[in-house]
């Protein structure tokens, strides 16, 4: 189990991940951001959620 590094809530790093939003932010996360396995599926969901609507470099 990990630790969030936004939100603080202890996660499995190995859960599969099935959410558009949530492989979204788990791209940014390995891409981007340089944090892959830091974030919980909530977290890398909300960062995906918000890629997808406000940045117009990502997912052409």
């Amino acid at each position: 189990m990990n630790i969030c590094r936004l939100c603080k809530k202890e996660f499995d790093p190995d859960q599969q991940l099935t959410d558009p939003a949530q492989l979204a932010g788990q791209l940014l996360a390995i891409e981007d951001y340089g944090d892959e396995g830091e974030l919980c599926p909530d977290c890398l969901a909300s960062r995906g959620r918000l890629a997808m609507m406000y940045r117009s470099d990502c997912f052409d």
